[in-house]
């Protein structure tokens, strides 16, 4: 949990149950905090976001910040990193997907895993190539000797998310902290990479929290493999659970907390401890993803706790901003026509 917290963690009817250590109890409070820095890394200055966010006396400092070019359109993997001396604690944030075309890039690349991850399974190239590129801001962050024993906490929405899942397992695996220094909250995340990466992950990361809201289509891509064991009920929409053996597909790490409807506060939430592990079909995975009508999922992905993330950093998370609802139009063809200039076809 984090230190500058005052802590008011509360349980709602119908959660599944609590998953790990003791010390591995989700906390709204804590994922509201480190939404508000996953939203000031879409800004070129996240300072009103973190002042916004933290008291003086947590006196958290800008440490770093990086900007890539991630692909070969020239699109950037960028993000920053605060330490605060006061609590002895080190936050790495990964800034999410800019442009539609960068979305695009991802989808393409992320049929299936197929990058190894330093032994630990296999992993999505694009977000492979992302990681490899923002590494080294990280690396020395935590390699400098001044920070040696602070805490880190890893966080990041949409492909920040996927980055941020990639950033935290080899911190451990490379022995720059231990498994109980470093805390993951992400939000919209998508698979990262496959079983194996997925069973390693956990093993390094006890404190790990995917955020899912409603039906956000981003953390349904890359499409795991599907169960074919299970036979849907009669009248369901066919949905089907992942393959809990297979490593062949998309398959998540960490622990899913899945909000059904709006995320205002006191909205309830599911702690997806069911089966399978890491992809409970009772949770987000539960109604049946339609890519050809993807307009709640797309809105669902960008809105989070109330804000629409991207907008809310670059306003510098002030409480007073609105949003608008749902737009009217988006989707995968509306994706592909704002990039390739094409009119979306009737039907």
């Amino acid at each position: 949990m984090l230190k500058f917290l005052i802590f008011s963690t509360f349980f709602v009817a119908g959660v599944h149950g609590i998953f790990g250590p003791d010390d591995a109890q989700y906390n709204e409070t804590e994922a509201r905090m480190l939404l508000n820095l996953a939203a000031a890394a879409y800004s070129t200055d996240a300072t009103p976001c973190l002042q916004r966010t933290f008291s003086p006396s947590e006196t958290q400092t800008l440490l770093t910040t990086f900007s890539v070019r991630c692909d070969f359109i020239g699109n950037p993997c960028a993000g920053y990193i605060v330490v605060s001396d006061a609590l002895q604690q080190i936050t790495v944030v990964f800034r999410g997907t800019k442009t539609n075309s960068q979305l695009l890039l991802e989808g393409w690349t992320t049929l299936k895993p197929s990058a190894d991850f330093y032994g630990m399974g296999l992993v999505n190239t694009y977000f492979r190539s992302g990681h490899e590129k923002t590494w080294q801001y990280v690396q020395e962050a935590l390699s400098n000797p001044q920070y040696q024993n602070y805490d880190v906490y890893v966080t990041g929405h949409s492909l920040g998310g996927a980055l941020a899942g990639l950033a935290a397992p080899r911190i451990v695996h490379d022995g720059l902290r231990q498994s109980h220094q470093v805390k993951v909250i992400t939000f919209g995340e998508p698979r990262v990479g496959n079983l194996d990466f997925s069973r390693t992950y956990d093993q390094l990361i006890p404190y790990s929290f995917r955020v899912t809201h409603a039906i956000d289509i981003v953390p349904h891509l890359p499409a795991c493999v599907k169960d074919l064991s299970y036979t849907p009920p009669a009248g369901s929409d066919g949905s089907m659970p992942c393959d809990p053996v297979s490593t062949n597909g998309g398959y998540h790490h960490g622990l899913e907390i899945w909000y059904p409807g709006n995320m205002t506060q006191g909205s309830p939430y599911m702690i997806c401890t069911g089966l399978p592990r890491d992809e409970d079909f009772s949770c987000s995975n539960a109604p049946k993803v339609d890519l050809d009508d993807t307009t709640m999922g797309v809105w669902d992905h960008r809105n989070y706790f109330g804000v629409e993330v991207p907008a809310f950093g670059k306003g510098g998370c002030d409480p007073t901003m609105t949003f608008k609802g749902p737009p009217t139009k988006t989707g995968v063809l509306s994706l592909v026509s704002s990039v390739f200039g094409r009119k979306r076809r009737a039907v």
